[in-house]
């Protein structure tokens, strides 16, 4: 009876072996989804209102128009979709802002932008730009 056990211990054995190198070990990896958690606003020239929210000003130049470039950074770095997009009224012609966050208004006047981060976290960052 001893040396039955030993023999059905190998035969078990053996059979593992062969299929563990026939099957392989197969790791799956699951890539972590990071989400956003803030948007910081980069612009050296913006300062706090009253109300809190920042704003920037921004000059009309000679041919009637004006350009602010919004920088920001959306945080960790690592963030799975470190995508945004700029929330603002449309309804507002003389104002239109680009993928990049390029704020170009055709006259005087003021909107609120807000950089929204597009995995759905909810992380945003509003500013105030007001063309004079």
């Amino acid at each position: 009876m001893k040396k039955s056990v030993v023999i059905l211990i190998a035969i078990i054995y053996v059979a593992s072996i062969a299929l563990v190198s026939f099957f392989g070990l197969q790791f799956k990896t699951f890539n972590e989804i990071v989400y956003t958690k803030s948007v910081e606003l980069l612009n050296e020239d913006i300062k706090p209102a009253d109300d809190g929210t920042p704003y920037a000003i921004v000059r009309l130049g000679a041919d009637g128009t004006a350009r602010y470039q919004i920088r920001y950074r959306v945080h960790p770095d690592n963030a799975t979709d470190a995508g945004v997009n700029f929330i603002y009224d449309k309804q507002n012609t003389s104002v239109s802002v680009d993928e990049n966050g390029v704020v170009t208004f055709t006259k005087k006047g003021a909107v609120d932008i807000t950089i929204q981060t597009t995995d759905g976290s909810g992380a945003k960052a509003t500013i105030r730009i007001y063309a004079r």
